[in-house]
């Protein structure tokens, strides 16, 4: 491996040789607790349709499941277990994929803050019971996660570029 600074890669191989957590080993430990999460939401978009109407009813009593509102669901779930398969994927080989993780760290991180200032401001403090706070619980858990990525990312000691 060719980088900058040989003696920060060589005290990174013998720190991981010693069982010490690193920041690619937490890494791989992130992506896989992403992928174990959001896999199982792939089970939301394929349920019958009167499981999802009822579980739209219990988290948000009185809204309509038309058509739109089970689509959108649906869809929704689908892409959250498209990014879990995909971060298995990523945690296989961080050094491959590592542009990718960028990508998915930064963009989780915009699109959580974005999520939750229009949530705030759009929804009147009088309104914030019931779905509210699942939707604040899922852009925070997005926005977590994202500062974990971006942070064990720059802990990652630089190298060559893969090809």
């Amino acid at each position: 491996m060719l980088t900058t600074g040989g003696n920060r890669v060589a005290y990174y191989y013998v720190r991981q040789k010693n069982g010490i957590m690193t920041a690619e080993s937490g890494l791989k430990w992130l992506l896989r607790f992403i992928g174990i999460t959001t896999i199982p939401a792939f089970i939301a978009a394929v349920m019958p349709q009167s499981w999802l109407a009822y579980m739209i009813n219990k988290a948000e009593p009185g809204t309509s499941t038309g058509i739109l509102v089970t689509y959108l669901a649906r869809i929704l779930m689908a892409v959250y277990a498209l990014i879990g398969l995909q971060c298995f994927v990523f945690a296989a080989d961080i050094k491959r994929y590592r542009p990718l993780i960028w990508i998915l760290g930064v963009g989780s991180l915009i699109v959580a803050l974005i999520g939750l200032i229009v949530l705030f401001s759009t929804v009147p403090p009088g309104h914030r019971i019931g779905f509210f706070w699942i939707v604040f619980g899922d852009f925070t858990d997005g926005l977590v996660k994202g500062i974990l990525l971006v942070i064990l990312l720059l802990r990652i000691p630089r190298c060559a570029p893969y090809y």
